[in-house]
């Protein structure tokens, strides 16, 4: 029948049987009469397989850039990238000998091409920040260990959260992994690694001062000044006129209008310095006739915290120690005396500086502790005393002291008055007694008290003594470090966060989840602190964001879809040569 196709047994790589219908591409090829090079219908199947592998293989690059953008937004994610290899190549001759003794080359045709790899990408990804304390992202090459309760797993997404129980885990319940610190605060690295955890109702115990730290200056021209007070009028001598003094009979006084007789008095009303009243009375002729037996009296009277006397005809009384003063005098008779009014013409003036500080007993009661300093007439000299406001304490020793400076206004000693070294203090709430010592010298150059011609700026640097406190917040600094923050504004160490690296990390197996799982192609995990074995750091409140360059996956798009467009192109055309081929006969 014309056009029909003749049957022909089934051989070579095309058949599948001893026996049945041949494609027609084979029929041609054992087509002798038409004398048809079966290579080259080989040669045209060839890249019709080259072009399938294409087609295959960037279906499967696709994927991959499909994958990356759509966890653009996803935290800590790593993108993927596909390289390609071509295939092993079908040589149709071997190397030939030249007619001249050299070797021309052989002949080979590719036989298309392969996946040689995916590969994951951990280039840093751009930090976000967030605010969230429990919110963590690494700078550098490292991973977060996490822990299923089996086994160690390994992520870059530092979404963290303190669950129920206190434990810091990822959002799919995963402990992350680190070290525990001690009742003290310290943390063995070399210990097992264990999950972090924080108890809300974490307090900070109270603890009794044992120092205070003193700093800051004592203004050198702070000298005391006695107050000084003075009558208004000088007494005179009614002979001729002149200023009397001391020797002088009361009756021969010009302010004294009708002679004094024995019994008459004059009365001695005032203060003392420290503000207590003073009352005493002058007799004449029996405590004397002359204005120092009267000034002897006023004398007694003060106890000598004041010394009176006669100046320039006046009456003065004068503080016998320099400072602040409340003193004052006034005399007044019902005989026929004059005596005029006696206020102050000097002002004392104190040279002290004070400052105060709340310190703690072993119960963490608090207690005000006042510490004055006081200049003195030694040369760079100061006296201190320390002292309570209110409550029951009290100072059972080393409550006072001195201070000498030298001439540049360095501290070079510091002592204190009694047997003890310190201030030894009964608190009176339960709590026992105890002694705090005084710093005064600081730790380097003038951290400590000094002495200039400025103005004082005395000030408590520090004491070591807190109440008890409670957990108000947080803090993870760039190593790892998780540090709880107290009301009594003690600082706690509580944990130590773990990170991991690896010699290989692309060889990581990616579970999902942002989870990667340890391979024998990227070794063994390194553990390690931030900042101490590796170079990495930890951000507090911020998350590392998808590492995915969306330009870069829309570019190598277009050139995957491009390339297989040419792919398919290629079966295209090589489908239309077999078909044309078919035709010959014809």
């Amino acid at each position: 029948m014309a056009g029909s196709v003749p049957r022909y047994p089934l051989r070579g790589r095309f058949g599948t049987g001893a026996q049945g219908s041949l494609d027609p591409a084979e029929r041609l090829t054992q087509d002798h009469s038409h004398n048809l090079n079966d290579k080259g219908i080989k040669k045209m199947l060839k890249s019709l397989a080259s072009a399938v592998t294409g087609l295959k293989n960037f279906t499967i690059q696709l994927d991959v850039l499909g994958n990356n953008l759509a966890n653009v937004r996803t935290i800590g994610f790593k993108g993927s990238r596909v390289t390609f290899a071509d295939t092993r190549s079908q040589s149709l001759t071997g190397i030939s000998r030249g007619f001249d003794g050299g070797f021309g080359n052989q002949k080979q045709i590719g036989l298309g091409m392969t996946i040689s790899s995916t590969e994951l990408d951990f280039t840093q990804g751009s930090l976000e920040f967030t605010g969230t304390a429990t919110d963590l992202a690494i700078e550098g090459n490292s991973f977060f260990v996490l822990s299923d309760g089996e086994r160690n797993r390994f992520t870059r997404a530092g979404n963290f959260f303190f669950n129920g129980q206190g434990i810091l885990v990822n959002p799919d319940g995963l402990a992350v992994q680190g070290w525990q610190a001690d009742d003290n605060g310290v943390i063995n690295v070399f210990s097992p690694l264990s999950e972090i955890f924080l108890d809300s109702n974490l307090s900070s115990p109270a603890a009794k001062t044992e120092q205070i730290s003193l700093s800051g200056n004592l203004d050198a021209t702070l000298t005391p000044r006695a107050n000084v007070l003075t009558a208004g009028i000088a007494l005179t001598l009614s002979a001729d006129g002149s200023l009397a003094t001391g020797t002088a009979d009361l009756n021969d006084l010009t302010q004294t209008t009708t002679p004094l007789v024995s019994g008459d008095t004059i009365d001695i009303a005032g203060t003392l310095p420290d503000g207590t009243a003073v009352s005493a009375t002058f007799t004449y002729s029996t405590d004397g006739t002359t204005i120092d037996d009267l000034i002897t009296v006023i004398n007694a009277a003060y106890g000598g915290t004041a010394v009176a006397s006669i100046v320039d005809g006046k009456l003065t009384l004068t503080d016998v120690v320099g400072g602040d003063s409340n003193t004052t005098l006034a005399l007044s008779s019902a005989a026929d005396i004059a005596l005029s009014a006696i206020d102050t013409t000097v002002t004392g003036f104190t040279g002290t500086v004070s400052t105060s500080v709340a310190i703690f007993d072993s119960l963490g009661d608090a207690h005000n502790l006042v510490i004055t300093f006081t200049n003195t007439e030694v040369e760079n000299q100061w006296t201190w005393a320390a002292s309570f406001v209110g409550g029951e304490e009290t100072i059972v020793d080393g409550g006072s002291g001195t201070i000498q400076f030298d001439n540049n206004g360095v501290v070079i000693a510091f002592d204190v008055d009694g047997a003890a070294t310190g201030i030894v203090i009964e608190p009176g709430s339960g709590g026992s007694q105890f002694t705090v010592q005084l710093d005064v010298q600081g730790g380097v150059g003038f951290s400590g008290m000094t002495q200039f011609a400025s103005d004082p700026t005395l000030i408590v640097r520090d004491q070591d003594g807190r109440p008890t406190g409670s957990l108000l917040r947080f803090a993870i600094d760039t190593t790892g470090v998780l540090t709880g923050i107290f009301s009594n504004e003690k600082n706690i160490t509580l944990a130590q966060i773990a990170l991991a690296e690896f010699p290989n990390p692309v060889g990581l197996f990616r579970s999902g989840g942002g989870i990667f799982d340890v391979t024998s192609s990227a070794g063994r995990p390194i553990i390690g602190i931030a900042g101490d074995q590796f170079s990495s750091s930890i951000l507090s409140g911020s998350l590392e964001t998808s590492n995915v360059d969306l330009v870069k996956q829309f570019t190598d798009m277009i050139v995957t879809q491009r390339a297989f467009q040419a792919n398919a192109r290629v079966v295209t055309t090589a489908d239309q040569i077999l078909e044309e081929t078919l035709r010959l006969k014809r």
